[in-house]
């Protein structure tokens, strides 16, 4: 759905949130490298803005859960990351 809005031109900027930015990367919440690669080939700014996450806590996991019960047919597993390592060319300013 993002990437149908800023194909659309309905949005004009992008904030993705990091934790901690390295020379290299930012270490941000987990789905934040595609929102910064769909806003950079569609050409809109996205921006690296703080946040209190911790990656070390986020662990992936390999059930679904929805209100607090699992949702995962059996058998069945997930990958969910908890983190994305974004590089900063993909940012044109940090807050």
């Amino acid at each position: 759905m993002i990437g149908f809005c800023i194909a659309q031109k309905k949005v004009s900027t992008v904030f993705v949130f990091y934790q901690r930015v390295t020379n290299e990367h930012a270490c941000c919440q987990g789905g934040a490298l595609l929102v910064a690669v769909l806003a950079k080939e569609l050409g809109i700014d996205c921006n690296l803005y703080p946040t209190d996450f911790d990656s070390e806590k986020a662990a992936a996991g390999d059930r679904l859960s929805f209100a607090g019960h699992n949702i995962t047919p059996p058998g069945a597993h997930s990958y969910i990351p908890g983190a994305d390592r974004v590089a900063l060319n993909y940012f044109k300013e940090r807050w």
